[in-house]
């Protein structure tokens, strides 16, 4: 069977087969990003005329999202976390990757994490978790 879309272990960097891992979030970093994001926003932010503003050197202090991950089974170093998870065989193709972004967007932690990152690197051939098996052409 023929994939548009790779995933590779963070872990051990080799393909993950149909079956044999995930593409995880941690919930508890989820959780830790979206509180720390919260006191960054009462510490760091001002209200002026309306809007909300914060100077240019406040977001060198701003919380890294939660990371998305890809494992096998095997290589998943927190297989006890508390993961939003999804099979490596429910993103396989570039529709798969637009359904679960859809799904996702609906979710209220998502922009406590790095799924933008994944998907303009995926989108680009440079990520390392889920990749093109060939380069996409892009229209930009």
């Amino acid at each position: 069977m023929s994939h548009d879309l790779l995933a590779y272990c963070d872990t051990c960097k080799a393909p993950v087969a149909d079956g044999d891992g995930a593409l995880w979030a941690d919930m508890a970093d989820v959780d830790r990003t979206a509180t720390n994001t919260q006191a960054w926003e009462m510490l760091e932010t001002k209200q002026e005329a309306g809007a909300l503003s914060f100077s240019a050197g406040s977001l060198m202090s701003y919380p890294e999202p939660a990371r998305w991950q890809v494992h096998h089974s095997a290589c998943n170093p927190s297989p006890d976390a508390r993961a939003y998870a999804v099979e490596v065989h429910r993103c396989r193709s570039w529709a798969d990757l637009v359904w679960w972004t859809a799904h996702l967007m609906g979710k209220t932690w998502l922009q406590h994490t790095d799924w933008e990152d994944l998907l303009q690197e995926t989108a680009e051939a440079a990520g390392t978790r889920i990749t093109p098996a060939t380069p996409p052409e892009s229209h930009r």
